[in-house]
């Protein structure tokens, strides 16, 4: 996600609130938030493209774990060289965890359910129910979306449920259903990532992408891929997703799911698959459909209606300043 410099912007560090919790006005909805946002939803949608491209000559868990080896050493050699404070062993384990649940368990389950042939506009679209589930482990915090924000995330499977329709979009169960346990790996440790003790800001990243890296390659030792040289088109792929997919969007959805409301730190859920399936589109001679036009302002609409609902109110806003100036 973005260069984690961003995160030690007035020596600030993201705090861990509840899924249903508003933070302030400053924090939710400044520049790095929405640079943050515009990085999950639009790089996020490109990368099952990406991910598919990459797999044309490489392994699944190899090419991962090279992706997160390079992003993980660039990462940490750039942070220790800014001076940023190495994470105490709790903090080492628990980004680790998380690391593992996010980037094995989701990530990796994603990139074997494309290599068994499940179309990536299929696998963005499932990956949209990530919200409503992550609202089902907030509940047993009993941290809960507030009204309007279930009503825009309801939305927002609705647009999903749409392109779901769609004759063009196909998968195998076996694959599918990858993408759903995905999907429960990823919510869970997402949920549970906010209530443990984590690293500061960036170090979160760095520290679950060198998790998932040294499990990349066990899996892919242990499976015994073949690996041979991956054509150009293939290492242009894992570039994109090295820098884009890890180190920038990554960073930018560690920083939003410390610092604003849950349903809209997943709100990238919703809009991914129209952006996956317009790249298809574009780089793959796919048409666009009937479903596809009619979800895509569908999607957006949700979307919207979960960021405006995260927004504190006015009341919120007096009583955060009034604290502030006490």
């Amino acid at each position: 996600m973005f260069g984690h410099e961003a995160y030690g912007i007035g020596g600030d560090s993201p705090r861990h609130v509840a899924v249903g919790e508003n933070v302030p006005m400053s924090r939710s909805f400044g520049r790095l938030t929405l640079l943050s946002l515009a990085a999950v939803w639009v790089i996020w949608g490109s990368t099952y493209l990406a991910i598919k491209i990459g797999l044309e000559t490489l392994p699944p868990f190899f090419m991962q774990g090279c992706r997160f080896v390079v992003a993980a050493v660039v990462m940490a050699a750039f942070l220790r060289a800014r001076g940023h404070v190495w994470p105490t062993p709790r903090q080492m384990r628990n980004a680790s965890m998380i690391g593992v649940m996010l980037l094995i368990g989701g990530l990796g389950m994603v990139t074997l359910a494309e290599d068994r042939g499940v179309d990536s506009g299929l696998v963005a679209t499932i990956i949209a129910i990530q919200p409503m589930m992550m609202a089902m482990w907030g509940g047993l915090w009993k941290a809960w979306p507030n009204r309007m924000q279930w009503v825009g995330m309801f939305i927002g499977m609705g647009g999903v449920a749409i392109l779901v329709a769609d004759d063009g979009l196909s998968g195998s169960w076996s694959g599918v259903s990858l993408v759903f346990v995905a999907c429960v790996s990823w919510s869970f440790g997402s949920a549970l990532s906010r209530r443990i003790d984590m690293p500061d800001g960036p170090m979160t990243t760095t520290f679950e992408m060198a998790a998932a890296a040294v499990a990349f390659m066990i899996l892919s030792l242990v499976t015994g891929e073949g690996v041979e040289a991956p054509s150009l088109r293939s290492g242009l792929a894992v570039a994109y997703l090295v820098v884009f997919g890890s180190i920038v969007a990554f960073s930018a959805f560690t920083y939003l799911i410390s610092n604003v409301s849950g349903p809209l730190a997943m709100s990238y859920a919703y809009v991914n698959p129209a952006i996956a399936v317009l790249l298809g589109v574009v780089f793959s001679d796919e048409t666009v459909s009937v479903n596809m036009a009619m979800a895509l302002p569908v999607i957006l609409i949700g979307v919207a209606i979960v960021t405006n609902a995260s927004r504190p109110s006015a009341e919120t806003e007096r009583e955060e300043a009034s604290t502030l100036s006490s």
